[in-house]
């Protein structure tokens, strides 16, 4: 190891706390929007004539897209 680097190493240790901290309130974030917008978009669905089950299938499919295995899954193809 050469002279400075151990020293970027314990920085980067010290600062994983806190930017795992920062990644889950996004992601919590995320998902509480995520939540909203399915209410919006099932009620809408629902107001325009839809049976109130396929707009609550439709409406599950369309928030699904925030889950944590999904964007794993995501990240884990592009790479």
């Amino acid at each position: 190891m050469r002279p400075g680097e151990g020293e970027a190493v314990l920085q980067a240790t010290a600062l994983a706390p806190f930017a795992a901290l920062r990644l889950a309130a996004s992601y919590l974030r995320m998902k509480r929007q995520a939540k909203r917008a399915r209410r919006v978009f099932y009620h809408e669905l629902v107001a325009k004539g839809m049976a109130p089950h396929h707009a609550g299938r439709l409406a599950d499919e369309y928030a699904s897209a925030i889950s944590m295995r999904t964007m794993i899954r995501t990240v884990a193809r592009r790479s």
